[in-house]
């Protein structure tokens, strides 16, 4: 095997896209976003108007599902079952194959891994190889052609250890940084996200060093997933601070939870919103109407104010 694999592999979904290859025969397909309701009647009379479209539209998604099927299979890829296809992904269990028995694997990818509610099988083996995790906020625009609020990652891979011990460095924009944050000697304050003059803080400091282990997995366990999850199955959040980890625990040991409270206890999630579309319950329009036939989605939602803001037309 390697000893040194080093890489950015591509941050793509492997999705069927319709609009894509109907917005090549009726460009409205691409300008406008169809709800699942208005595009299956559009569609029909897209392949009345025009006779090689279907057969087109066909392989494209024949393509596209015989793609998603192998990156999906748990044959080829046990550790991704359940997950939303990628392609960096299927490039995590890859590069570990391929390096030698104290090999070192370097990857930049998106934070996908650490927050996907059904990636805790491919969490399990990332924490027992992890070395060090360094998220980055694309502010500097650091890729110019992802948004600047993407956050991504540098991934430090080694051999499988029996237990996860890995460095865990959050809200970074320059990689300079990193080396400012081993270099501190720990004395000082520490700066937030942003300096007193409203730019973003460059600067390092030792706290912004929060090592990983068992017992910082186990709280993260408690307050991010599901009752009864594993430890080293439990998403990793952005802590900025080490001293962060002495609050997360008393939240933890907190006894009381909303979901305690039973048959008081309201979910969040109400409306599928696909589904609702599809089925006609709820419908997309820009305008003003009555509060009784209002949805409120993430937009219009803000601390102790429901109604943010109007939607831009």
């Amino acid at each position: 095997g390697f000893d040194l694999i080093l890489g950015n592999p591509p941050w793509l979904k492997v999705e069927w896209n319709e609009a894509g290859i109907l917005g090549e025969a009726k460009p409205l397909f691409a300008i406008r976003k169809f709800s699942a309701t208005e595009l299956t009647p559009e569609r029909a009379k897209a392949f009345d108007e025009f006779s090689r479209l279907q057969a087109d539209w066909t392989a494209e998604l024949e393509e596209a599902e015989s793609t998603q099927n192998f990156l999906n299979g748990t044959q080829n890829y046990p550790l991704l079952q359940g997950m939303k296809a990628n392609l960096y992904k299927c490039f995590m269990p890859l590069g570990w194959m391929l390096a030698g028995q104290h090999g070192v694997t370097g990857y930049l990818h998106p934070e996908g891994p650490y927050e996907d509610p059904d990636g805790g099988a491919l969490r399990e083996v990332v924490y027992a190889r992890l070395r060090a995790h360094f998220q980055f906020a694309n502010a500097l625009f650091l890729f110019s052609d992802v948004h600047d609020q993407t956050r991504f990652g540098i991934q430090i891979y080694g051999p499988l250890a029996l237990s996860p011990a890995f460095d865990h460095i959050s809200n970074l924009y320059t990689p300079s940084t990193i080396d400012a944050c081993y270099l501190h000697d720990g004395v000082g304050a520490m700066g937030g996200m942003k300096t007193n003059e409203g730019r973003w803080n460059f600067a390092g400091h030792r706290d912004r060093i929060v090592p990983i282990s068992d017992d910082q997995l186990k709280v993260f366990a408690q307050l991010y997933d599901e009752a009864g999850t594993p430890p080293r199955r439990a998403r990793l959040p952005a802590l900025h601070a080490g001293a962060l980890s002495h609050v997360l625990q008393k939240i933890a040991n907190h006894k009381v939870k909303l979901e305690s409270l039973n048959d008081s206890y309201f979910s969040t999630y109400m409306l599928d919103e696909t589904a609702s579309q599809r089925e006609g319950l709820i419908s997309r329009k820009v305008g003003f109407i009555s509060v009784s036939d209002f949805v409120i989605s993430g937009p219009h939602l803000y601390v102790g104010n429901p109604l943010y803001k109007t939607p831009r037309q």
